[in-house]
């Protein structure tokens, strides 16, 4: 605390830096500042007296900021940081032991925050890290009043990559671009390398940053390079599926899943869709259709539907799709079965994790649908994962099947860009 910035913002009456210890507003001969847990439990835990009493001690203002160490705390940032600079007084309590008594969280702090998810032997540490980024904050502590414009986080971005002399070391140049002396490049050289390192360290970051459209675009072509290449497949089955009674049955085909499915399939990039139907009548029927739309008056009157329904495959069982895909496709073919409800035992999977498996591995993947009453349950249990079953506000969700399809399909391979 007595070296660098802190102790030149000190020397030059920017900041006044005060350490208390509790040990001195104790009333016993012994100086006690813990004690045990009441209900048990292994550790001390600081008592509240001596705290209440320090903090009441050294307060100057009428509403001090007291700052309790935890890693229970909201993580402190940059953000945390220049709101804290504004502040006449701060009061930075160091969390000790198994912890600190409740009541002081309660009735004393303003704020709990943390460094981290990690244990440390007490909030010392945090708590210079926490003075230490607030007073170089503060007006005249660095000198160079713009000095922090363009560190990491000022725009929820990391830092872009430095360099000085001299301009080869050991093999490694420095970009070519920054010895241009085109200003202008070297700005927008900096701005992309920033959120290229945000993306790759601390992607999270980008959530909160005020991005232009540019920085969208740029982001998204990360992303796509990012991806290994994998195909997704849709497979609406009519059998094996349960009936209300959960008796296994073969359902009709609708003409509606048909061919919202088949749409909803053409937007997202789906790579095929098959309709599983063992009733060669029923088939036929669907062909017919298909025709219709492929061949017939509706390739002209709606071209857009042609090209939906030139997705569709006609298959009697689920078996025969998976022997097609596997000629056609000739890689390993993962199953991702769907649910309406939780089984017990049953291991689903959120879908954001099923599109960074997908995005991360590669593959060949078939989304199973189900009808009627769902998919039965062996096709589930052989499956290779299953996804969560879609809920709204409440626990209601009995969607159709062709809603249900639009929505897994948006959540798997709709775009990405939005999250920045």
């Amino acid at each position: 605390m007595k070296e660098s910035i802190m102790k030149r913002a000190c020397k030059s009456g920017i900041a006044e830096i005060n350490i208390i210890n509790i040990r001195d507003f104790t009333f016993d001969k012994h100086h006690i500042t813990d004690e045990r847990l009441y209900g048990g439990g292994s550790g001390m835990v600081l008592k509240p007296e001596p705290i209440f009493a320090a903090v009441e001690a050294v307060t100057s203002t009428c509403r001090p900021r007291i700052i309790v160490t935890s890693p229970q705390g909201r993580p402190f940032d940059q953000k945390i940081a220049l709101e804290l600079a504004k502040e006449e007084q701060l009061i930075i309590i160091c969390g000790h032991y198994e912890g600190i008594d409740e009541r002081v969280l309660q009735g004393l702090a303003t704020d709990v925050l943390s460094m981290g998810d990690f244990i440390l032997t007490g909030g010392e540490l945090p708590a210079m890290a926490i003075a230490d980024a607030v007073v170089r904050l503060l007006p005249g502590a660095l000198g160079d009043e713009t000095a922090t414009d363009e560190e990491s986080f000022g725009e929820s971005l990391l830092e872009y990559p430095q360099y000085t002399r001299p301009s080869v070391f050991r093999g490694m140049e420095v970009p070519e671009v920054l010895v241009s002396g085109n200003h202008k490049e070297i700005s927008q050289w900096r701005h992309d390398q920033a959120l290229l390192r945000t993306w790759q360290n601390r992607p999270e970051l980008l959530e909160k940053a005020n991005l232009t459209r540019q920085d969208k675009t740029f982001l998204a072509k990360l992303d796509e390079r990012k991806k290994a290449p994998f195909r997704l497949y849709v497979a609406l089955l009519h059998y094996p599926v349960y009936n209300k009674k959960k008796q296994v049955v073969s359902t009709s085909l609708t003409n509606l899943d048909l061919h919202d499915i088949a749409r909803a399939s053409a937007t997202f990039g789906v790579s095929g869709y098959y309709i599983v139907q063992p009733m060669e009548g029923q088939r036929q029927m669907m062909q017919e259709l298909i025709d219709h739309w492929q061949q017939g008056f509706g390739a002209i009157y709606n071209p857009d539907r042609m090209q939906a329904l030139s997705l569709v495959h006609l298959m009697p069982y689920l078996e025969d799709v998976l022997t097609h895909l596997k000629e056609e496709n000739r890689q390993t073919l993962k199953i991702i079965a769907t649910s309406a409800c939780y089984e017990q035992g049953m291991e689903a999977i959120s879908y954001r994790e099923m599109r960074k498996v997908m995005e991360d591995t590669g593959g060949n993947y078939l989304l199973l649908l189900g009808t009627g009453w769902g998919l039965a349950k062996e096709i589930i249990r052989d499956a290779d994962f299953c996804l969560r079953p879609i809920y709204g506000k409440g626990d209601y969700n009995h969607l159709s099947v062709r809603s249900a399809a639009s929505i897994i399909l948006d959540r798997l391979l709709g775009e990405k860009i939005s999250r920045y």
